[in-house]
């Protein structure tokens, strides 16, 4: 239903190519950025519709918008522990277009898709353990133990070794915390943007002491971008756990999968 969209905003983050072409020839207009949202342009386009989320509860905008006349409603999909919960809201959309027979039968294969690999990979006789996240600013950040990315790596049958912290956001800790802990772990899932083994090592040569770097098992999602540079894994992973939960089990236990190829991540070289 991508000719129903008329405006959204940082549109540089839109990587479908269907979409694109859309924005391209100015039939999707920009609109700025959730915070800041561009209101004299919702105004002219009157949109039926606007879809709007907030993650800090600031609703001015929106209350602001209502009072002018516009019908907002808002997508909670963020809010969900599961990666299949938030798959699942492909659902809201299909009521808005009168869609929800379609919208079913494609969660449901979704689903299905998710829990027959989930499956596959529970009877894996293996459990590699897994380091993960990047460091910004002198700090590592990397995944609590019941966010999201620490789901799907429980879900993929291996020992995450924050698995036990508290949380749904991100650890903030010391290199030299991170090396005692993790220098021996089997992988390196999510390293932030490096791109290739020769520019971690470039950015600190003390890398080197984790055996996942030496053995060049570091597994990136951020070299797959679209044309203006949005990274593919952020735009459609919500949307498509089985892909990401598949890549993951790939990646740790590739005997289950033999034929599946790698959708959102890449091995580094």
């Amino acid at each position: 239903m991508e000719n129903s969209i008329i405006a959204f905003p940082n549109t540089n983050y839109i990587s479908s190519e269907k979409t694109r072409q859309l924005i391209n020839s100015g039939k999707i207009r920009e609109i700025g950025n959730n915070q800041s949202l561009n209101t004299e342009v919702i105004l002219d386009l009157q949109p039926d519709v606007m879809v709007g989320f907030s993650v800090d509860g600031d609703m001015k905008t929106y209350k602001n918008l209502e009072r002018l006349g516009q019908k907002i409603i808002l997508n909670s999909d963020w809010t969900e522990k599961t990666p299949l919960g938030k798959a699942e809201w492909i659902k809201f959309f299909g009521a808005l277009y009168d869609k929800d027979a379609e919208a079913e039968k494609i969660y449901s294969q979704i689903k299905n898709d998710y829990n027959q690999a989930k499956q596959l990979a529970t009877n894996s006789k293996t459990l590699p353990t897994i380091m993960a996240g990047s460091i910004y600013e002198d700090q590592w950040f990397l995944p609590q133990g019941d966010s999201w990315a620490a789901y799907f790596l429980n879900e993929a049958h291996s020992n995450y070794l924050w698995k036990d912290s508290k949380g749904t956001g991100s650890l903030s800790l010391s290199f030299e915390s991170v090396l005692d802990k993790a220098k021996d772990a089997d992988f390196w899932i999510g390293p932030g943007q490096f791109t290739s083994i020769e520019e971690i090592l470039n950015a600190n040569p003390n890398y080197t002491h984790f055996k996942a770097v030496r053995d060049k098992n570091v597994y990136s999602f951020s070299s797959k971008k679209g044309a203006t540079g949005g990274v593919i894994y952020y735009e459609l992973a919500p949307n498509r756990p089985d892909l990401v939960l598949k890549d993951l089990i790939k990646i740790l236990h590739p005997e289950v999968l033999p034929n599946y190829e790698l959708y959102f991540f890449e091995k580094l070289d």
